[in-house]
């Protein structure tokens, strides 16, 4: 067996480093070959010893160009304060990690200061509360509050140590953990001075193994991560603080998604009681003071957290919807930060006019959002007319209107499981109807008789970049023929119906679940009866496809397969490229210890919060 302990632990690079061949987001990426390796059993750290074959995977040896520079110094100056000192060697301070071509960096060093302890920090929230309930949770926005309380057996490298390209597992509850030679078993071993939240009904008892088993019991059969447990055969407590996962047969991809925002451990006593959809205790380092509906959500700091000292007093998310609120407030300094205050370079760049000293990270961009249809439409239902509507938009001009530029025409899936290059529509590796063809759509649409199409668009304007894009592509659609209807939804009624699976008809905001490994891309999103596939896929040869590469463990097989599912689709137009733009992460110069914008989505803004503010302190 290979053991992955505080001491000894492997990490999985996923991406590489990065690279400035080109600049990131007009066109060039970060990215090594192999992600398929990587994406193996166990992966995420318990393979140190594991050969090619052995099921682990290897990453791969393709060179790339770093640009990080140094890591700042984590001591502070000698003063005396000892304490202090040591405070400040605990709270990391990350590095700077920065494309050249770029005009901000993917993550930036900390200030060599002693944190303080004290203060509320707000932050700005477009979404509302939704549930309590983590197995019911899985739409950007609702995660956050439920995520603040509890914690993950297993997490990934986050706040300053983020990385946009590297994705690492680190211990949380779980101080270690091991899988079996043949793949089939995975022990975890608990912490065992870890507590419940002092509040009713948990009151301080003792977290054990019986707690994990009876959370991910739930999570296998009940609620939207249902998925993430088709390949596990049970959950046992052999002790109090040793958890064994017996697989039912051996996947390539089961451990990561335990280390996400996903998978967080809530108790029995909520869920006996009738509490869990509208409360939450847990061992986490945030205790729930206060949920007002459409006005804000309070925290206190949990005085016993277990992993260290809490600096902050409490958090609180005001619940601002509009954009435009959201810039105002952070402008102000009402709001230390926030998801969708920016949303493209100018935004940014005006922002800055007004408010110069803010810190500001990007994300790296590896996929995109497509246009999204209910695939089980009668109207949808011909390949000519979903080839149509792809012809029908101008990519160039959309990434242009929306980004300035700095945008990316991308597919659904993270390109890097699947190729040694991006893909582009110069290069042929985005299909043959991702190309702008309003002439050839119109051809399409009459030979399928599909003249005078009609679609009744519903999203949710997450950023201006959703705000925008529908009236461009009306547009556009109008060009060919296509009539596109609809609007904006509040969040619960969108919601409903995206993460539901009971979309009607079309949405120009068809993002798909958050996803840490190729099984969330290849299987969850697509195979007929996998609860991530809000697009309604159904077809016999997808399904085929998904189900044969859970199982092949040859790194290169296995990428042989996401390469056919990959031609395949974009041959069908099942989800019309779109692309997007890499998203601008703003914070007060005064916040400190807040990251966002890790590998995949691991350091989220909308669900991540709680893994990232026992870092998290201000300075003034």
């Amino acid at each position: 067996m290979t053991n992955n302990s505080d001491e000894s632990r492997d990490w999985t690079t996923l991406f590489g480093n990065v690279t400035s061949r080109r600049t990131l987001l007009r066109g060039s990426a970060i990215g090594v070959a192999g992600l398929a390796a990587a994406a193996l059993v166990g992966c995420g750290g318990d393979d140190d010893d594991d050969d090619d074959t052995g099921g682990g995977g290897t990453a791969s040896t393709t060179t790339t160009t770093t640009t990080t520079t140094s890591t700042a110094a984590a001591t502070t100056s000698d003063d005396g304060d000892d304490a202090g000192d040591a405070m400040a060697a605990d709270y990391p301070k990350g590095e700077l990690i920065q494309d050249p071509n770029l005009p901000f960096p993917f993550n930036f060093a900390e200030p060599d200061k002693t944190p303080k302890a004290g203060g509320t920090i707000v932050s700005s929230a477009s979404t509302d509360i939704s549930t309590f309930d983590s197995t019911k949770t899985a739409a950007s926005g609702t995660g956050r509050y439920v995520n603040m309380v509890y914690n993950r057996i297993l997490g990934f490298n986050r706040g300053v140590n983020l990385h946009p390209s590297n994705i690492e597992i680190e211990p949380e509850l779980a101080h270690s953990w091991e899988r079996s030679p043949d793949g089939m078993t995975l022990t975890f071993h608990l912490r065992d001075d870890v507590y419940w939240q002092n509040v009713a009904p948990l009151n301080g008892r003792q977290f054990i193994a019986e707690d994990v088993k009876f959370a991910y019991d739930r999570y296998a059969v009940e609620g939207v991560h249902t998925g993430y447990w088709l390949n596990s055969g049970s959950v046992e407590a052999t002790d109090n603080q040793t958890v064994t996962i017996s697989l039912a047969r051996a996947v390539a991809d089961f451990i990561r998604p335990l280390a996400s925002c996903y998978q967080s451990i809530h108790p029995r006593e909520l869920v006996d009681n009738g509490e869990i959809e509208t409360t939450a205790v847990g061992t986490g380092p945030m205790i729930l003071d206060e949920a007002i509906q459409a006005e804000k959500v309070t925290y206190v700091k949990n005085p016993d957290y277990w992993e260290r000292d809490v600096l902050v007093d409490g958090v609180e998310f005001r619940h601002l919807p509009d954009g435009a609120a959201r810039l105002a407030a952070f402008r102000a300094e009402q709001v230390a930060t926030g998801e969708g205050i920016v949303g493209n370079i100018r935004e940014v760049e005006n922002l800055l006019e007004t408010n110069p000293d803010t810190q500001i990270n990007l994300t790296a961009l590896t996929n995109g959002t497509g246009f999204a249809m209910n695939l089980q439409n009668p109207k949808y239902m011909d390949e000519r007319v979903r080839q149509a509507i792809s012809l029908a938009i101008d990519r160039d001009l959309l990434m242009t209107i929306l980004y300035q530029g700095l945008g990316q025409v991308m597919h659904a899936i993270p390109w890097l499981f699947v190729w040694d290059e991006q893909p582009t529509v110069e290069n042929g590796l985005l299909g043959p109807w991702t190309r702008y063809d309003p002439a050839e759509a119109k051809k399409l649409l009459s030979a399928a008789g599909a003249e005078g199409l009609e679609m009744v668009n519903i999203f949710f304007p997450y950023s201006s970049a959703y705000e925008q894009t529908p009236d461009i592509l009306t547009d556009m659609f109008r060009d060919v023929g296509i009539t596109m209807t609809g609007g904006a939804a509040d969040y619960t009624e969108f919601n409903s119906q995206w993460v539901g699976r009971m979309l009607e008809d079309v949405s120009t905001a068809g993002w798909g679940t958050i996803g840490f490994d190729a099984e969330n891309y290849f299987y969850n999103s697509m195979h007929s009866t996998a609860p991530g596939n809000r697009w309604r896929f159904n077809d016999p040869k997808l399904d085929e496809l998904t189900e044969a590469q859970q199982v092949e463990l040859d790194p290169e097989a296995r990428k042989l397969i996401f390469q056919e599912i990959w031609n395949y689709e974009l041959e069908k137009a099942y989800r019309p490229v779109i692309g997007g733009g890499g998203g601008f992460f703003v914070y007060q110069p005064w916040l400190r210890g807040i990251r966002f914008g890790g590998a995949l989505s691991t350091t989220n803004i909308y669900q991540d919060w709680g893994d990232i503010i026992p870092f998290g302190w201000i300075d003034k």
